[in-house]
């Protein structure tokens, strides 16, 4: 589980952040059953579409395949509803609960 997450936050996470229309990313864990779920935010539809499309995308999952056992196409949604503090910044959590990095 922690090596599939740090090759994703260093390989294919700077590659979406610097895509035109990146508004922000959610990583959820659950380090019990090893299930992970990204959700990234775009600026619109097309900035969505063209990342889910995109061909670093495809690559990323051919060459990290190994960790990412049930990964499938992208599915798109459009967001319904907001509520609660919005973050400032970035930082990753181990499964004690620790913040282990920040940016």
């Amino acid at each position: 589980m922690h090596e599939g997450l740090k090759l994703w936050y260093d390989n294919v996470l700077p590659v979406t952040k610097a895509r035109d229309g990146f508004k922000g990313a959610l990583s959820l864990v659950d380090y019990d059953s090893g299930k992970a779920l990204s959700i990234t935010f775009w600026e619109g539809s097309e900035d969505l579409i063209a990342s889910t499309e995109a061909e670093y995308h495809k690559k990323a999952i051919e060459r990290f395949g190994e960790f990412f056992e049930n990964a499938h196409e992208p599915e798109n949604f459009q967001l319904n509803l907001f509520t609660g503090d919005i973050f400032n910044g970035t930082f990753s959590m181990d499964e004690s609960g620790e913040r282990v990095a920040k940016a």
